[in-house]
């Protein structure tokens, strides 16, 4: 599902927070969303926060009071800290409270609740564990499952990486490629990891103080290193690899698989 910004502005207490940000963030993408203020306009996107002024629309429709349930139906948030998303004990009971929440009404949830975890690679003993006692790496695919209940359009993880270890990132990317290759959906990650939404992203924002300063195709952008020097925005190491590699005349293309750069590094070197 497409989410269109049409000149949308935020104040809080008369200062500009957000100006005049005009983005199209394209269906059954991954968009990654960096720099200041990426989680204010992710919670713009979830009408968790509504803009001073302008119009943003998620379809067809347009974010205003009269349809929040209906577009929080279509849009979920996976906070960035799991705990801060849970309000019961156990998984069932989270599930259950997210249902009567949204008044989503379905024939059979328990098989519901049973499908979405093993969507996210876990098994319906874990409807009866305690969410607290849960590593982080498994409370972040509690929350992923939970919110995959009522079948959302739009995914958006809020800085999804930080505090997991490397086997849990590798769950966690797996996963996400999963939502937009098998399941459809738009994926939206707001993050400052350059690695990971290199590796990951279709399309990236970069927001700069109060302004978008760039938006487009994850690999035009990241690949511009004179631009994010500039900007003073993180170079993904394998792009730094490829541009010190190029000022010693090694003629290799830029990659976002290791692979690929290793098979590139053969041929010239």
């Amino acid at each position: 599902m497409e989410i269109i910004f049409k000149n949308v502005g935020y104040r809080y207490k008369n200062r500009k927070i957000l100006e005049k940000v005009n983005l199209k963030i394209r269906n059954n993408m991954i968009t990654g969303i960096t720099g200041d203020n990426k989680t204010l306009l992710i919670e713009l996107i979830n009408s968790i926060t509504f803009p001073s002024y302008g119009e943003i629309k998620i379809g067809n429709q347009e974010i205003n009071d009269d349809n929040l349930i209906e577009l929080r139906r279509t849009v979920c948030l996976i906070r960035q800290n799991p705990e801060e998303q849970f309000f019961t004990a156990t998984v069932k009971e989270e599930m259950e409270f997210l249902v009567g929440r949204l008044n989503y009404k379905s024939k059979n949830i328990i098989k519901k609740m049973k499908d979405s975890l093993q969507i996210v690679g876990l098994n319906e003993k874990y409807l009866e564990k305690d969410i607290f006692k849960l590593s982080t790496g498994e409370q972040k695919l509690i929350q992923v499952a939970i919110s995959l209940l009522y079948n959302p359009n739009i995914v958006i993880f809020d800085e999804p990486f930080v505090e997991l270890d490397y086997t849990n990132k590798k769950k966690l990317i797996k996963l996400i490629k999963l939502l937009k290759e098998r399941y459809h959906k738009t994926v939206i990650i707001a993050s400052n990891d350059s690695n990971i939404l290199y590796e990951l992203t279709d399309d990236l924002v970069v927001i700069k103080k109060t302004r978008i300063i760039a938006a487009d195709e994850t690999e035009k952008i990241y690949q511009d290193v004179d631009f994010l020097v500039y900007n003073d925005i993180e170079i993904p190491d394998l792009v730094a690899f490829t541009a010190k590699a190029r000022e010693k005349n090694v003629k290799l293309s830029f990659h976002k698989d290791i692979r690929d750069l290793i098979k590139d590094v053969y041929k010239h070197v």
